[in-house]
């Protein structure tokens, strides 16, 4: 009992220290490594008294999650940041249940994982592959619930929203997993020492992984500032980079573009129109698909040199530029990539639908796609129309038989 009693005590000091930081912390940390790895450590560990067999275990799975659930609240309360306890919580507490669980599941042999630790066996590297695999999806559950969410609210695909989800949490993700498990491994022969040991890989982990969130926050919030620009001297509708942003990353991802590459579409989407601002008069309305080709080619190369000469923004020049690229110059040139692509047909199709253009009242989504589509191939790609025309009809915007007739 003692010892339950100190791993106890160590494990709630863990977590309160680990929220501490975390809520410290100004980078917008919003997963906990430190305190799920803590606490998932516990459920899996033989700390706890054995109250029944498997999923009668009561003490051992709600033990942890009371103390990880002290702890956050403890800290929400102390830096009044209660109002985001919750969502907290049910990450945490996910995370928690369902490693509690699938230990406590009897396997094909009847034992389960955690009596398989208490009485150590032959078959060790399959056993600890086993419990990896068992922290991994513990882990990985509260962000699969979250990609589920989005792509409900979000009518996404659920396989780009979990890719999305998933991506920048990975390597993060994996770690408090891994620790997870050797520290509920080691609970056993070192007890509560274990608790402090095996979290300084995190802890010394966590703070470049908030340095870097600090530096990426810090771009895009000159990206958005930058995107402002157009809008902000008059060239360009208000809200425009934002929509036709919103709009291109769900159509990359449906046309493959790696979840890395997905800032970048939506960089350029906020900053396509930037050009305009080099322009001795403002478009109508800022309203490019109204312009000639020559025109758009201009805008583009403008927005283009603007980006070239700043380092952190240089990259995205060339998708700028070609976005001012009508697709059989593109097609000639064979080099244009799909972000410069996507971004155009978006941006035509907001410009056409936008609530502050001359057009308002007279194209509709469908009336829009239409004069896409007469110019398709030749100034728009027909596979990124095409995912455009699928995206409407997940967001509802398009009935079924409208996106079929579009098509046909």
């Amino acid at each position: 009992m003692a010892l339950t009693w100190s791993v106890a005590l160590v494990g709630l000091l863990a977590m309160v220290i680990s929220e501490a930081w975390r809520q410290r912390s100004t980078a917008p940390v919003r997963d906990a490594p430190l305190t799920q790895a803590a606490a998932m450590a516990l459920v899996m560990s033989t700390a706890w008294p054995v109250t029944a067999r498997g999923l009668g275990d009561v003490v051992g799975l709600l033990g942890p999650l009371l103390l990880a659930a002290a702890a956050v609240l403890g800290v929400a309360a102390w830096q009044r940041r209660l109002g985001d306890a919750p969502q907290d919580l049910l990450r945490l507490g996910t995370s928690v249940i369902v490693a509690g669980l699938l230990v406590r599941i009897p396997g094909p042999t009847g034992m389960t994982l955690l009596e398989r630790i208490w009485h150590p066996g032959g078959g060790t590297v399959l056993f600890a592959l086993v419990l990896l695999v068992v922290g991994v999806v513990a882990v990985g559950a509260p962000l699969i619930g979250r990609a589920v969410h989005a792509a409900v609210s979000g009518r996404d695909t659920p396989w780009a929203s979990v890719v999305g989800e998933l991506g920048p949490q990975a390597l993060v993700s994996l770690a408090g997993a891994s620790t997870a498990v050797v520290m509920s491994l080691a609970l056993t022969e070192l007890g509560p020492a274990s608790l402090v040991l095996f979290l300084v890989p995190l802890l010394v982990l966590q703070p470049a992984v908030a340095r870097q969130r600090r530096i990426r926050l810090a771009q895009r919030q000159t990206i958005f500032a930058l995107a402002r620009l157009p809008e902000e001297a008059g060239f360009a509708a208000p809200g425009h980079g934002s929509r036709v942003a919103a709009l291109a990353v769900p159509i990359a991802r449906d046309l493959g573009v790696d979840a890395a590459d997905l800032p970048d579409v939506e960089a350029a989407a906020l900053l396509h129109d930037i050009g305009q601002v080099g322009l001795p008069r403002p478009v109508p309305d800022g309203a490019t698909v109204e312009v000639s080709a020559r025109d758009q080619r201009a805008i583009a190369f403008t927005g283009s040199s603007i980006l070239a000469r700043t380092a952190e923004l240089s990259r995205l020049a060339t998708h700028v530029a070609d976005v001012g690229l009508a697709q059989h110059r593109a097609t000639e040139r064979g080099d244009v990539s799909v972000i410069s692509r996507v971004v155009r047909v978006a941006s035509a199709y907001d410009d056409l639908t936008g609530r502050t253009t001359r057009l308002a009242g007279a194209a509709g989504p469908v009336q829009a796609l239409e004069r896409i589509l007469r110019s398709t191939p030749h100034d728009y790609d027909a596979a990124v129309v095409d995912a455009l025309i699928r995206q409407l009809e997940r967001r509802d915007v398009l009935s079924a038989s409208q996106a079929s007739a579009l098509r046909t």
